[in-house]
């Protein structure tokens, strides 16, 4: 199937509105079926490594080597060679070069356990199957994920607050007034089937990023920084059950989306996200300021997605990682979407 160069304008409106769009068979199958591939058989060399394995240098080594699939031709063909790099070009009103990386994301079903969820909550106690939305771009701790009760040594204490964290942010970004990374859309292709709840599904808070350029207007105006440990947003929830939850959206948020919400019996608010139902081939644009995060996987087979964060081309290259304005004006790098943006805030206004 051909795809378009351009959304439609009921997909552009549902983009303004929602801040994600669904693009239904994006991709050719004969592409996913090569992609899925690929993945597989990294996952089996992993599998097989790990059984044999003599010594943790090999193990760390086969580790890398699945790691790499990000960088497998197989998989950035998902995007470079098919109509998503032009409709993502045409929103953003630029050519964008062929991007070289890719984030591959496996999900696997997973017995009930202790683990705990980024928040400082452990996932099976999260509401609407452990969804914990954040926003990209946030330092997340630099050591593993605090245990509920457990008391941090002063060394554990300074691993967990080093920076960079383990995904490479760091809490601060001298001389940007902002402590977050920002690109501008994030792209999914789904490479397996969810299309029911409980699939792994990839949740979004629709209509938040809205809300997210209003917060971050206002950090600004009350003399920032943007992001965490700015005005309205402490980094962490010491309520939590670990002591060391973290916020990777604002409370103002979540009182926002109280509507649907769940309370916890602590009294923690839990926003109800849309549960994408993806079938293998579909892809979902997202703008960057919704938060948006994956969920547990209930259906007795995995979640595989492939993400692409695009960042402008016609940013500045002091900006390419941090560029505040986008934040308050969450449609700045989008050219292509001015038309729809200037018609519905008129007619709101």
């Amino acid at each position: 199937m051909t795809m378009t160069i351009t959304l439609s304008q009921h997909q552009e409106l549902g983009l303004y509105r929602d801040g994600f769009v669904v693009l239904r068979k994006a991709i050719d199958d004969s592409m996913v079926r090569r992609a899925r591939r690929k993945l597989y058989v990294s996952l089996g060399a992993l599998s097989s490594r790990a059984l044999s394995v003599a010594r943790r240098a090999d193990l760390d080594k086969s580790i890398a080597s699945a790691k790499a699939l990000g960088r497998d031709p197989d998989i950035l063909n998902l995007f470079n060679e098919t109509a998503l790099k032009r409709i993502l070009g045409s929103l953003l009103g630029a050519s964008l070069e062929p991007i070289q990386r890719a984030q591959v994301a496996t999900n696997f079903p997973q017995g009930e356990n202790d683990i705990v969820n980024e928040s400082g909550y452990p996932v099976k106690d999260t509401p609407h199957n452990g969804w914990c939305g954040h926003l990209d771009g946030l330092w997340n701790g630099a050591s593993r994920v605090p245990a509920i009760d457990a008391v941090l040594s002063p060394y554990r204490r300074s691993r967990w607050y080093r920076d960079p964290s383990t995904n490479g942010c760091y809490r601060t970004y001298p001389g940007t007034n902002s402590n977050l990374q920002n690109f501008t859309a994030l792209v999914g292709i789904a490479l397996s089937d969810q299309l029911v709840e409980g699939a792994g599904n990839l949740g979004v808070l629709r209509g938040a990023h809205k809300k997210m350029g209003e917060f971050f207007q206002a950090q600004r105006k009350a003399g920032g920084p943007l992001g965490p440990d700015g005005p309205g947003w402490p980094r962490e929830n010491k309520s939590a059950p670990n002591g060391h939850g973290l916020r990777h959206y604002p409370d103002a948020i979540r009182q926002a989306f109280s509507g649907q919400a769940v309370t916890t019996r602590d009294g923690q608010l839990w926003p109800k996200p849309t549960l994408l139902k993806m079938k293998a081939g579909d892809a979902v644009i997202i703008h960057y300021a919704t938060p948006h995060a994956a969920t547990k996987v209930i259906e007795p087979d995995p979640r595989f997605m492939i993400y692409f964060r695009i960042t402008s081309s016609c940013r500045q290259e002091n900006q390419l990682m941090v560029f505040p304005e986008a934040l308050c004006d969450i449609w700045l790098e989008w050219p292509g979407m001015q038309a729809t943006v200037a018609e519905q805030e008129t007619k709101s206004s």
